[in-house]
C-alpha cells in the first residue's frame, strides 16, 4: 500500500474519531472512542513495516552468537526447526514486524472489553434518565 494513502487514511479516521469524541451524544463519543482506537492501531502496525531486502527471521547460527542475514533466500532445516520462507534473489518484500502485530491484537482485545463497558454505562443511563445527551445530564443532575 501506497505510505501516502495509508498516511491519508490514518489521518481521516484521526479526524472523524476526534470529531466524534466532541459530539454531545454519549453513543457518539463511544463510536468516536472506536474509531480513534482503531486509527491508533494502524498507525501502530505502519511503524512496523520493514522495507528491503532483510527478513525479520533470525537464522539459526549454532549457538555461537549473532546469526548474519545475508539475503532473502533461506532453507528449511527440519531437524532444527526452521521453516524459512522461499524468495527469489534480489525480491524486494515488506515485512511486518511480528512483535507489533501483537501488540496491536493485544490493544484490539483490550478495546473490545473497554468499549463494551462503556457501552453498558451508557445504556444504565439511559434506563435510569431517559437520554444520552451530554447537557440533558447536566440539566438533570443539577
Amino acid at each position: 500500500m501506497n505510505n501516502t494513502l495509508l498516511s491519508l487514511t490514518i489521518a481521516i479516521l484521526f479526524g472523524i474519531g476526534t470529531f466524534m469524541i466532541l459530539r454531545r451524544d454519549i453513543v457518539k463519543m463511544i463510536i468516536g472512542l472506536g474509531i480513534l482506537s482503531h486509527a491508533v492501531n494502524l498507525l501502530i502496525v505502519s511503524t512496523g513495516v520493514f522495507a528491503g531486502t532483510k527478513v525479520p527471521i533470525i537464522a539459526d547460527d549454532g549457538g555461537h552468537g549473532a546469526a548474519e542475514v545475508t539475503g532473502t533466500i533461506f532453507n528449511d532445516v527440519l531437524s532444527e526447526n526452521i521453516l524459512a520462507p522461499v524468495l527469489a534473489a534480489g525480491h524486494s518484500v515488506h515485512y511486518v514486524d511480528p512483535l507489533v502485530q501483537a501488540l496491536v491484537l493485544t490493544a484490539i482485545v483490550i478495546s473490545l472489553a473497554t468499549t463494551a463497558f462503556i457501552l453498558i454505562l451508557a445504556y444504565r443511563i439511559y434506563e435510569e434518565y431517559g437520554t444520552t445527551d451530554i447537557s440533558e445530564l447536566r440539566r438533570l443532575w443539577g
